[in-house]
């Protein structure tokens, strides 16, 4: 009888351990798998703070709704600032190589900052300065810069006027040569 005790609590003891080791394997099976998951999502998610997270949105002083999404272009940094208001909208394209700003490259989100707050002061965020170079960058080079590239509607330049002879020789000429003067101004502009 005493044999058959310690041969059963033997067998016990031999199952208890076996069972043991087996939810061991599989504990440490599932912390691997856990793991492995954990670092999947990791490399999966983009990281938090990146600048193409998502838009920097504005107001105009015209009450323009805005936003600002930044993109990669070949070896250049591209902006699109798009716009709506009372049922019209427009966008803007600027294009330029941010990226070879030292200060930039610690924290490209604050260099779009900065433009963001100058064209929050124009009434229409397209038709401001054509080139932007953010404060935080004034000591680099100038393909720092953002370019202004495309835009819908067309930005128009206007042409200035053209002042008539009589009117630039009343202006630029005594009274008694005004007549003399026309001649010649009216000569230069044919």
């Amino acid at each position: 009888m005493r044999a058959i005790c310690s041969a059963a609590f033997l067998l016990v003891c031999f199952i208890w351990a076996t069972n043991a080791q087996a939810q061991n394997s599989s504990n440490q099976g599932n912390g691997i798998n856990h793991i492995k998951s954990t670092q999947n999502s990791r490399q999966q998610q983009p990281q938090k703070g990146s600048i193409r997270d998502e838009p920097i949105r504005f107001n105009t002083k015209a009450k323009d709704s805005c936003s600002m999404v930044i993109s990669s272009q070949t070896n250049f940094t591209k902006l699109r600032v798009s716009c709506k208001s009372k049922g019209k909208s427009y966008w803007c394209d600027f294009l330029g190589k941010p990226n070879l700003c030292r200060a930039y490259s610690n924290n490209p989100r604050h260099y779009f900052t900065q433009l963001m707050w100058d064209m929050r002061k124009l009434h229409n965020a397209c038709q401001g300065p054509r080139v932007y170079k953010p404060q935080m960058c004034r000591s680099a080079s100038d393909e720092v810069q953002m370019v202004l590239h495309a835009s819908w509607p067309k930005i128009s330049i206007p042409k200035p006027t053209q002042t008539s002879p009589n009117k630039m020789a009343e202006e630029y000429c005594w009274k008694s040569l005004q007549g003399i003067c026309t001649y010649f101004i009216n000569w230069f502009q044919n």
